[in-house]
C-alpha cells in the first residue's frame, strides 16, 4: 500500500510544481480521479493495516459494552445496520471513505487557489493518518474543515451542523470550540506578539508538568478507557518539540507570524488559520503526558494544516522554494510515520 500512495503522492508532487499553468477544468478533472483512487484504497486496505483490526472488532462486536462506552454512536448505528443487511467491514470502510474524502477534496478546492500543493500535504500526512488508519477522525475532520469555510462567511447556523456531524463521529472534535469562539478576533499588532509566545509558554508549562496534571487529576477515570480502546500510536518518548511534525508547524507559525499582513491580503482564512495552529500545538505540549489524549488532539486540528502550508506560497519567493521546503517535510513525516512504523504493513 505504500508504494501506491507514495506513488499518487509522486503524481500530486508534479501537479503541484505545474499547478499555476494547469485550467480549472483539468484540476477537477484530476481531482476526481484522484479522489476515487483515494476512495478505492481505504475502502479494500489490507486487514493488517493497523487499527483495521480493532475497526473490525468494533464493527462485528457493537453490542459489547465497552465498545458503547468507547465509540461514538454513529459507528454503532451504522455497524448494526450494515450488518443487518448482510453487509461486512467493508461496506463500512467505504462509507467512512465517502463522508470524508470527496468533502476534503471540495474544502480544498475553495479554500485555496492551491489546491495541488495543498493534496501534497493531505497525500503525505492527513490521508494515510485519518482516512486510512484513524477512519473516525477522517469523517470529523472532515466536516471541521468544511465549517471553517462557512464560519468565514459568517453563516453560523452551517458552521454549528458541520460542528455537531464532527461530534457525532469523534467527540475529540470538542477541541475547535476555542477556534468558533475566538475565531474572528482580528489578529493585532498585540495579538501576534501574545500568539508568538503562546507556545514558548506551552512548552514552559509541559517541562514543568503543569497543563497534563490539571487534565490528569480532573479526567482520570475517563483517560484510563479512552487508552485502552485507543487507536494506533507510538506514545514512548514522546516529547513533543522533538516531534518533526512539531517543528515544522513551528516554522511555519513564526513564518504566517511574521508575513501575516502579505498572507491576510492573499486569503480570508489566514486568521483563523494561525489560531488554529497554534491551539493544536498548544493542545500537543499542554497534554504531552497524556499522548494518546494531546497527539489526538493535534492530529485532527492538524487537517487544517493542509490549507495552512500553502501560507507559505504567499510569503516565500520564488515559489518553487517553498513547494520544495513543504515537499521535504511532508516526505520526511511519510517516512517516519508511516514507513518507520509499518502502519500498512
Amino acid at each position: 500500500m505504500d508504494i501506491i500512495i507514495l506513488s499518487i503522492f509522486a503524481f500530486v508532487v508534479g501537479l503541484a510544481f505545474l499547478e499555476d499553468y494547469i485550467p480549472s477544468w483539468q484540476k477537477v478533472l484530476v481531482l476526481m480521479a484522484i479522489g476515487m483512487a483515494l476512495i478505492c484504497i481505504s475502502t479494500f486496505k489490507p486487514m493488517t493495516t493497523a487499527d483495521a483490526g480493532t475497526y473490525e472488532y468494533y464493527f462485528y462486536y457493537n453490542e459489547n459494552e465497552i465498545v458503547e462506552a468507547a465509540i461514538e454512536p454513529t459507528y454503532i448505528f451504522l455497524s448494526r445496520l450494515i450488518l443487518s443487511y448482510g453487509g461486512d467491514i467493508t461496506v463500512l470502510f467505504f462509507i467512512y471513505a465517502m463522508l470524508a474524502i470527496p468533502m476534503k477534496l471540495a474544502a480544498m478546492w475553495k479554500l485555496t487557489p492551491y489546491v495541488f500543493t495543498a493534496m501534497m500535504v493531505y497525500i503525505g500526512i492527513n490521508y494515510p493518518l485519518h482516512d486510512v488508519v484513524q477512519i473516525r477522525c477522517g469523517v470529523a475532520s472532515a466536516f471541521l474543515l468544511w465549517s471553517l469555510y462557512h464560519f468565514e462567511k459568517r453563516r453560523y447556523l452551517k458552521v454549528l451542523l458541520l460542528f455537531l456531524c464532527a461530534i457525532a463521529f469523534h467527540v475529540s472534535s470538542a477541541a475547535m470550540i476555542p477556534i468558533y469562539l475566538f475565531g474572528k478576533i482580528k489578529i493585532t499588532r498585540f495579538w501576534r506578539i501574545m500568539l508568538a509566545v503562546t507556545i514558548p509558554v506551552c512548552i514552559l508549562l509541559y517541562i514543568i508538568h503543569i497543563g497534563s496534571f490539571l487534565f490528569q487529576a480532573s479526567f482520570e477515570g475517563k483517560m484510563d478507557i479512552y487508552q485502552s480502546m485507543s487507536e494506533t500510536g507510538d506514545w514512548e518518548e514522546y516529547v513533543p518539540y522533538k516531534q518533526i511534525t512539531f517543528l515544522a508547524e513551528f516554522v511555519l507559525l513564526y513564518i504566517s507570524l511574521f508575513f501575516y499582513e502579505t498572507i491576510e491580503k492573499h486569503t480570508p482564512y489566514a486568521s483563523i488559520l494561525v489560531k488554529v495552529l497554534v491551539l493544536e500545538m498548544a493542545y500537543m505540549t499542554l497534554l504531552a503526558e497524556i499522548p494518546v489524549l494531546g497527539a489526538r488532539l493535534h492530529e485532527l486540528l492538524g487537517t487544517f494544516n493542509i490549507i495552512a502550508f500553502t501560507f507559505c506560497l504567499y510569503s516565500i519567493k520564488p515559489k518553487f522554494v517553498a513547494r520544495a521546503g513543504i515537499l521535504v517535510f511532508v516526505l520526511g513525516h511519510y517516512i517516519v510515520q508511516m514507513l518507520a512504523h509499518q502502519y500498512f504493513h
